[in-house]
């Protein structure tokens, strides 16, 4: 009942307060699209108010058999420390790379100074925060940069018409696959923002916006660091006596990705987070980076007790192994060197961020 109260109040309001007009955007290579506010000038300064990172830990996927495997890939072993400084490192080269561009940015410390955070402060959550749902096969771990408030829900993911990201060669089509069809379109579901305290948090961006006079920009970087496919033999449907075999494959495909890579804008009667977003159109590779595997194949053989992965059987295995049963388990080891990571991250990021800049400055 609070919720749906919350839900409903926030709704009255929305209607009471004007909502700026949007501008369908593509930036100059094509690499982000969307939406922005119609208040161009506002947009010429722009406060960075919610910045994290979505690091892919986890990833899964399953075949449309009757009795289909599911694989998981698993990043051994990232270090805390290196996830914060990297963080804290993309947010330094978005500033870097805005100003350079002409885009007056709010000092940090400003920005924290506002009363308003206080309220975007209260609905967050503690960062690294860890995002475990089954439904989509993934784990997560969100990683907030400068000690910005992790707040989800101005930063969903942004829905494509088609992903950019296909299976890797040599595997079954996506018509074959659970995962695939998800695997751009969503990132971090719905499910996990903040329902309850979406009136405060779009409270508190609008009167931060006013306060500073400028666009709260929110940001949110999604980077899986491997591809996970399955190739199939026999009998279709897995018969009750069959022999058919399922085969994972893995490679390394580090990159930024499309739909959860994503760049809300909220300003002073405007809706952020809903219409006024902006997404990227396909992924960025990030090149530099060592990425290795234990093995690069694993097969399983379909019994008369299905299929058996190292995370143990189907949706109940998926869900134990995430959570933290069993979660030294893994059908592959991923393994990242830390040397020359974040300097691979920040200069994909900003690719990425130049792209962004663009936009901005040419908004009218």
């Amino acid at each position: 009942m609070k919720l749906l109260l919350s839900t409903l109040g926030l709704v009255a309001a929305l209607v009471a307060h004007p909502v700026s007009a949007a501008t369908d955007v593509e930036s100059p290579q094509g690499l982000l699209k969307g939406q922005l506010p119609d208040n161009a000038p506002a947009l010429k300064r722009v406060a960075i108010t919610t910045f994290f990172v979505q690091y892919v830990t986890d990833f899964g996927i399953e075949t449309k058999r009757s009795r289909g495997g599911t694989f998981y890939s698993k990043w051994k072993d990232p270090a805390p420390e290196l996830l914060q400084g990297t963080s804290n490192a993309l947010y330094a080269q978005l500033v870097t790379d805005l100003k350079a561009a002409g885009i007056d940015v709010v000092p940090a410390d400003q920005v924290a100074a506002q009363a308003s955070m206080a309220e975007l402060r209260s609905a967050a959550r503690p960062s690294p925060a860890p995002i475990n749902d089954s439904s989509i096969r993934k784990a997560s771990t969100l990683v907030s940069a400068q000690d910005l408030p992790l707040t989800l829900a101005t930063l969903p993911d942004a829905k494509l018409s088609s992903y950019a990201t296909k299976p890797i060669e040599g595997t079954d089509p996506p018509g074959n696959l659970i995962g695939w069809d998800q695997q751009a379109s969503e990132w971090l579901l719905g499910s996990n923002a903040e329902l309850s305290s979406l009136a405060t948090i779009y409270f508190g961006q609008a009167k931060l916006a006013k306060g500073l006079n400028a666009t709260a920009l929110n940001v949110r970087l999604t980077l899986p660091l491997v591809d996970l496919g399955v190739t199939t033999a026999g009998s279709a449907g897995g018969g009750l006596f069959g022999s058919a075999k399922v085969t994972g494959l893995v490679k390394p495909n580090a990159r930024f990705v499309e739909a959860g890579t994503v760049f809300s804008f909220a300003q002073d009667g405007g809706n952020p987070g809903h219409r006024h977003v902006l997404g990227l159109q396909k992924p960025v590779p990030i090149s530099g980076l060592k990425v290795s595997m234990d093995i690069d194949k694993k097969t399983l053989d379909e019994t008369i007790f299905g299929t058996q992965s190292a995370r143990g059987q189907g949706l109940l295995g998926a869900l134990s192994g995430a959570t933290g049963a069993n979660n030294n388990a893994a059908d592959f080891w991923v393994s990242v060197d830390a040397a020359d990571f974040q300097a691979a991250l920040v200069s994909a990021g900003s690719t990425i961020f130049k792209e962004l800049a663009q936009i901005l400055v040419n908004a009218k």
